[in-house]
């Protein structure tokens, strides 16, 4: 598959699109994770922050970028206020209008973040947990203005919603979850880590479930052996079988090895392994939201 520059842009962005999510949800959830280690909270927050600026700049860039693809006429084009006039009227700027005030709303709650409270870990106060969980049900839902997800019934946006919260709050606090281990004892790192194996199985089990019926409500499992879309969706199935292998690893051998041998390397070391192959996961899916579409369709 050759690709443009536009295209290699496009395809840049959605990557750091769905890293700033993925930060911002799975940094939320670190601070009750891991609330009583409260020497981690400033990096929690750094990562969040992160994010937050990763994201709302790749929104702003790939709305940009999309104006100059269609234009094909030089970098310029991209800032063309006839073309981002008739783009910002479009389902491209209600992504931006909608993804950026979650973001606004995450920052907003990571300020109010332990007022009128004597924690040392969030959620400090209903105020700052209410205002952050409208942040990120706003850039959840912004995945829903574009793509196939568009024309499909109420139900399917709900389950659409679901797998994207999920799979964001999984692949988010893989980092927040090294960070824990290497700093926080053995047996702080055992009592996260399991705490982490309970929601896991039932978590990744609905992540899962969700997917399957997506791409057979999608497809109907249809044309996936002769098609883009079902070589890249193999793909995508491969490195998560992997990435399950690996937590089934570490929740059945490493994390109970963990207290035998008095350190945690070799879980940090398997995490960061984790996060690379989750990283890989994020290119696939934004090959699969940029440039390929279901058979069907």
């Amino acid at each position: 598959m050759m690709l443009t520059n536009w295209e290699i842009a496009q395809l840049l962005t959605r990557w750091l699109l769905y890293f700033g999510i993925s930060s911002v949800v799975g940094g939320l959830f670190a601070f009750c994770l891991l609330r009583h280690q409260s020497a981690l909270l400033s990096s929690i927050k750094r990562y969040i922050k992160v994010g937050v600026l990763v994201g709302s700049a790749a929104t702003v860039a790939y709305f940009y970028i999309l104006v100059g693809a269609t234009m094909e006429e030089g970098l310029w084009s991209m800032f063309d206020p006839d073309m981002v006039s008739i783009f910002w009227d479009s389902a491209a700027g209600s992504i931006v209008l909608v993804r950026l005030s979650g973001y606004a709303l995450v920052a907003l709650s990571l300020l109010l973040l332990g007022k009128a409270c004597t924690q040392n870990a969030w959620p400090y106060s209903s105020l700052s947990l209410l205002v952050a969980s409208f942040g990120v049900a706003s850039l959840v839902y912004s995945f829903s203005l574009s793509g196939h997800s568009m024309s499909q019934a109420w139900y399917y946006q709900v389950i659409f919603f679901i797998h994207i919260l999920i799979a964001a709050w999984w692949l988010g606090l893989l980092f927040p979850l090294w960070l824990a281990v290497r700093h926080a004892t053995v047996e702080e790192s055992n009592i996260v880590l399991e705490n982490f194996g309970k929601l896991a199985v039932i978590t990744v089990s609905i992540l899962l479930l969700c997917g399957v019926w997506m791409s057979y409500e999608l497809t109907g499992w249809q044309g996936l052996l002769s098609s883009d879309y079902g070589f890249w969706l193999m793909v995508k199935l491969s490195l998560v079988a992997v990435i399950l292998a690996m937590a089934a690893y570490h929740k059945l051998h490493l994390v109970p090895l963990i207290l035998k041998r008095g350190n945690t390397f070799l879980i940090q070391k398997s995490i960061l392994m984790e996060k690379m192959i989750a990283s890989s996961i994020l290119v696939v899916t934004a090959i699969f939201t940029t440039f390929v579409g279901p058979p069907m369709h």
